[in-house]
């Protein structure tokens, strides 16, 4: 094939190739002049272009396959000498001229690209094909037309999109060994462009127009009041008011008054809260730190039962946990102190199992 010819075919490959309609890439042409470095039994100048096309598929992840058809005119030079290897007669002028050569071929390679071609992608292929030598002169002791196998080895990359249309660039070195005559050994030096069969469009980004508010219509006010205090939450300045707990206007927690905690429990005989007691604490350090200008007393009570000496010092030690689980969880430690009073302050009878459950406490009282 001439390659004007093979020419010809390339470009009307990529006008039509440039016309569908855009989705996802599975499938491409790519078109790719090289400069070819041929091997000197040949008998040609060593410099060579030519040019290559390509229809390539995806397998799916980054396996594709190529079928290649490619074409080179090979320059003679005006005389060459070679040796007489026989068993034809010696030639009785070693200086013959060796004619130009056109080379062409058809060909299947393998392709593994590494991104999968999508942004830039080196990619290594190896493949098989046939090709043609067209000798315009006898080729010394051979004939002047041959067609025989070759095998290709190549490496390069393609780069992401360079249009909305997913066009590419392709650049790579490639190795062909050409059954012709004592096998011919020659590298090709390409760059091309890479088309798109399926790629996917450009986005068109759509906006719409944000939503208007009725002109006469009014914001709802809604009266609510988180912490039942009694204090409207838009009018609140302390918000999270312990249950129980008098304040003023403000929402803020008045002085001079104790609150029982609720659900504050602690390992048997010990002063270690318990995790249900952990969890109850955590709404107490939210209050206080919406309480920032009161002083605060960690109070510990206990049952009657016992020693008196031993429930003051365990009313004291488990006033001290809870204050420092609160100071440890970001209440200001110079607004809270904690005092043990043992059994000396029941707000119920110890003759029951009822009354003693109300004794053993812990109290916030504000100051």
């Amino acid at each position: 094939m001439r390659p004007s010819k093979l020419l010809g075919i390339t470009l009307i490959t990529t006008v039509a190739a440039s016309t569908q309609v855009l989705a996802q890439e599975d499938r491409y042409v790519d078109i790719m002049p090289f400069l070819s470095r041929v091997d000197k039994d040949r008998l040609t100048e060593r410099q060579a272009w030519g040019a290559r096309s390509a229809f390539g598929w995806g397998w799916g992840g980054n396996w594709f396959s190529e079928v290649q058809l490619f074409g080179a005119q090979l320059e003679s030079e005006e005389y060459l000498t070679f040796d007489y290897l026989g068993p034809a007669p010696a030639p009785a002028n070693p200086y013959l001229p060796s004619g130009d050569i056109e080379l062409s071929g058809l060909g299947f390679d393998m392709v593994y690209s590494f991104a999968g071609r999508n942004g830039y992608s080196p990619y290594v292929l190896g493949g098989i094909g046939a090709s043609h030598n067209n000798y315009k002169k006898k080729y010394p002791f051979r004939g002047a037309d041959e067609t025989n196998a070759f095998f290709n080895f190549a490496a390069g990359i393609t780069t992401g999109a360079i249009s909305e249309s997913g066009l590419k660039v392709r650049a790579e070195v490639r190795y062909l060994r050409d059954y012709f005559a004592s096998d011919m050994s020659d590298w090709q030096f390409g760059l091309g462009i890479s088309i798109p069969l399926n790629c996917p469009p450009v986005a068109t980004a759509v906006y719409a127009e944000p939503p208007k508010e009725p002109e006469d219509e009014k914001p709802e006010i809604v009266n609510t009041d988180g912490d039942g205090d009694g204090i409207l939450d838009r009018n609140d300045r302390c918000p999270g008011t312990l249950p129980g707990a008098e304040v003023d206007s403000d929402g803020c927690v008045v002085a001079n008054q104790a609150i029982a905690l609720e659900n504050i429990q602690f390992e048997f005989n010990s002063a270690v809260l318990t995790p249900s007691a952990r969890t109850a604490l955590n709404s107490v350090v939210q209050s206080l730190r919406n309480q920032p200008n009161s002083q605060v007393e960690v109070a510990g009570h206990t049952d009657s039962r016992g020693n008196d000496d031993y429930n003051l010092r365990l009313s004291h030690k488990r006033a001290n946990s809870v204050r420092s689980y609160l100071v440890n969880n970001g209440v200001n430690a110079n607004r809270i102190s904690a005092q043990g009073y043992g059994e000396t302050q029941p707000v119920a009878s110890n003759a029951t199992d009822a009354g003693r459950a109300q004794n053993r406490r812990v109290e916030m009282r504000f100051r």
